[in-house]
């Protein structure tokens, strides 16, 4: 048994819980995407990973966008941010959405599609900025978006074809993602409440199996967003980000991320005392 205080990487839980439980466990954190970058200064010796912005006002960003300007203008607006995360001292990950595939939402008046290739060139464009400031880009998968008109229905009645979508959804393509881009300071983030609404596109025997599928390729994952979510009931079509060990997830998959060569990251924080409980969850393992 490995403790949470002997894994590869330091352990590190969402900024909510505050810097006297944080330091209290020994744990580093994460600037979250509605953390100000500006003002993380209390953390900045445990601040070890920064998450890039996904919107920019009422517009969803798009790095794979067929508009040219549009393109351009996702890419920089996530330069800028980077820019400002670099010069914390020990921030070493930049986390990133992958982007959307078709995003038509009325209040997305540019950038609505995306193409895969687009996607690859900008991500590559991205990780050289990081390599100048010695920063590893690390994409992190997406929900499946379960809006109010489907999150009940059966899932073998949604047509996903021309829902609002990211690219890297199903396992394989996140994985090939990362083969494609191919740079070494270019790897993947697992979210693995994110699994879980994916995995809600199939029928329950065989969603074990799909959520066990995105740690087929240890080896490019590099960064955990680690929560729990609902495998089996309608709770797990949102991004639940449950305590561990208060979800469905599989044993297996917690034992499995727990020793993964990678920062993992508890991507929630509902209190000291279900904190304490993770913990010895995760020794548990």
């Amino acid at each position: 048994m490995t403790r949470y205080t002997e894994l590869s990487h330091q352990l590190g839980v969402t900024p909510s819980a505050g810097l006297e439980t944080l330091r209290r466990f020994g744990l580093n954190t994460e600037a979250s995407m509605s953390d100000d970058i500006n003002s993380m200064g209390d953390f900045s010796d445990i601040l070890v990973s920064a998450h890039a912005p996904a919107v920019i006002g009422d517009l969803r960003l798009n790095i794979a966008s067929t508009d040219a300007d549009f393109r351009a203008t996702s890419i920089q607006f996530i330069n800028d941010y980077i820019r400002l995360a670099a010069q914390y001292p020990n921030v070493r990950q930049i986390n990133l959405h992958f982007a959307p595939k078709r995003w038509h939402d009325d209040a997305q008046t540019v950038g609505r599609d995306g193409k895969y290739d687009l996607f690859i060139h900008s991500v590559r464009e991205i990780a050289a900025f990081c390599e100048r400031n010695d920063l590893e880009l690390v994409l992190e998968n997406n929900n499946s978006y379960w809006t109010d008109d489907i999150k009940d229905a059966p899932h073998e009645e949604v047509d996903w074809s021309q829902r609002n979508e990211n690219f890297g959804m199903a396992p394989e393509d996140w994985h090939q993602a990362a083969i494609d881009v191919d740079r070494h300071n270019v790897a993947l983030c697992l979210d693995s409440s994110h699994v879980v609404t994916y995995a809600h596109r199939f029928p329950e025997d065989q969603r074990e199996e799909r959520v066990l599928a995105f740690l087929s390729r240890p080896d490019l994952i590099r960064h955990v967003h680690w929560n729990d979510n609902y495998l089996y009931d309608y709770r797990g079509r949102k991004d639940s980000h449950a305590a561990l060990d208060h979800g469905t997830l599989p044993t297996e998959m917690h034992r499995r991320i727990k020793y993964l060569d990678a920062t993992l990251l508890m991507e929630h924080f509902h209190g000291v005392d279900i904190l304490e409980g993770e913990l010895a969850f995760i020794d548990s393992l």
